[in-house]
Formats: C-alpha cells, structure tokens, sequence
C-alpha cells in the first residue's frame, strides 16, 4: 500500500545539524575499520596512530559548525598526509609475507578509495552549505560518477560480502545490481543544493536493506514543473503500520533494527527535512519481504 507521509518532525538545531552530516559520520567509522585493519597487517606503529588521531580530530570536527567547515576547508592535504604516514610505517616493515602484501595492497586500494569520497564530500558540503536553501544546476554524468564512487567505496569496504555493479551483463550471483536514470533535457539538472545526498543515502539505504543478489532502481526525472525521484528496492520491505514512522529521528523499522549496518537512521529523515523543506511530497509503498519504493516529488522554483 502506497502511504503519503503527512507526519511533522520535530527537529531541533543541532538534530539539523547532525542529519545534514550523518554520511560523514559513517565515513569516519568506515576509516577507523580500514586503519584498525592496517594495523592487524603492519603492527601497531606511531604513524597508524598520528592517522588514527586525524581520523578522531575529524569526527570530533562534526559536532560544531564552525570546526567542522575549519576541517573541511583543510582536507585538501587530508589525503597526502594520510598516505605520507601510511609510507612511513609501510617503510618500517621490511619482512611481509606474500600473503601480508596482498592484503596490504587490497587495504590500501579500499582506504585510498573511502578517503577520496571523504575528500569529495567535504568539498561538496563546504559549496553547498552556502546555498543549502537554494536550487543549483548540478552536471548530471558528474552526478552520476559521484554516486558511483561512493558505491564502489562500499563494495571494497565490504572485503568480498558483496559486489556493486552498473550493469546487468556483469552482475554475479553476490552483486547488488543498481540502475541509476537521470532523465532531463539538457546536460544538466536543477534540484536542491542537498538534493544529491538524498539521492545517495536512499539508494544506500536500498543496498542495506536488501540481499546481495538484489537489484536497486534509482530514477530521477524533471519535468518542467517539478522533479521525481523513485528508489525503488526488491529487499525486507517494511511493517504497513510502521511505514508513517520510518522519517522519525533516528528511527528503524523492527524487521531490521537488529541488523549490523553503519549509519543511525537519518537517510529518510533528511529526504523528508528536505522534501518538507521544499514544498514537495513523499510517498512509501512497501510490502513485507518483497520491495519497498519511495518516490518524492517536489515542484520547480517559480521564476
């Protein structure tokens, strides 16, 4: 059943704050997993450490707006320094095994991976956060490779759970399968500035919430009046009477709340903040152990 949800969060600003940032949180838990794993390889070394302390200053960074654009602003060395220190402690181990090379080499193609979304989502946020009320032109096939990029960096951090692919012909019996369609005029598509983490964390959202195996349909249109975007997964679904709760602060439906995943419920929260925000609709329709799909719908500024 199709549910329209009507529901009023209740948010108060640092609940806005935190929403707007939730990705980076799960970036930096994704960094810590990637570091702790250098260390099983190469030891416990104070270069690990100094990188693991970067990593600290960062997620600490998120909590104050003015600390966290301070450490944005500096991420442009972010990666250097990471890999600098990595080098070094790399330089100090002189008797890998062939099988510890090659976990070393895997590690490091993940982390460099996970680190340069880092890098790129801190330079998209310090841009849009001056325009976060506004609507801006995004190049649509940047657009796509940047959700890309991101899925990629999920697959590798998986270390072999899970595949992500873009096409139907490389799909294995272990990838997630996603379609990503943009459908407008031109090269370009206007939406709101923070449009595109809704469009990322609800086709995450999708991947989580589904079995290796499934596939994830990711449609945005514009018309001339308004934009869609339709996520649409073959995955758990949801329980029909908790559908109106789902866009609650921090809320997970009961069919999953025990599940092991990284993130703390705020992807349909920040779509419905948005969606609100903006005038628009959102809709959820899901059944029980075969798919859930959530369309939103918001109209075109008024020239």
């Amino acid at each position: 059943m199709k549910v329209k949800i009507t529901e009023k969060l209740e948010l108060n600003k640092d609940d806005n704050w935190r929403i707007n940032l939730h990705s980076f949180y799960n970036i930096t838990q994704v960094l810590f997993t990637e570091i702790n794993i250098l260390q099983l390889i190469l030891g416990k070394s104070e270069q690990l450490e100094k990188v693991m302390d970067m990593i600290s200053d960062l997620k600490d960074a998120l909590t104050n707006p003015e600390r966290t654009l301070s450490s944005f602003k500096g991420m442009r060395n972010f990666k250097a320094n990471i890999f600098s220190l990595i080098d070094q402690s790399v330089i100090n181990n002189h008797n890998l095994s062939k099988k510890q090379l090659d976990q070393l080499e895997e590690s490091l193609t993940g982390l460099e991976k996970v680190v340069t979304v880092t890098e790129n989502r801190a330079e998209d946020f310090i841009k849009l956060l001056t325009h976060q009320n506004e609507w801006i032109n995004f190049d649509i096939e940047t657009l796509v490779m940047k959700m890309e990029d991101v899925m990629k960096a999920m697959s590798i951090h998986s270390k072999g759970r899970y595949g992500i692919v873009f096409d139907k012909s490389a799909q294995q019996e272990n990838d997630y399968l996603i379609n990503i369609t943009i459908d407008a005029e031109q090269n370009n598509i206007l939406l709101p500035a923070l449009f595109p983490d809704v469009i990322r964390d609800l086709t995450a959202n999708a991947r989580k919430y589904s079995d290796p195996g499934s596939q994830i349909d990711c449609t945005l249109k514009q018309s001339t009046d308004h934009i869609t975007l339709i996520v649409r997964d073959n995955g758990y679904g949801i329980p029909a009477d908790e559908i109106p709760n789902v866009v609650k602060y921090g809320y997970r439906a009961s069919n999953v709340d025990g599940n092991q995943t990284y993130g703390d419920g705020f992807g349909l929260t920040k779509a419905y903040m948005i969606v609100s925000n903006n005038n628009g609709s959102l809709w959820i329709d899901s059944e029980l152990g075969k798919f859930t799909e959530v369309t939103i719908e918001i109209p075109q500024p008024q020239e």
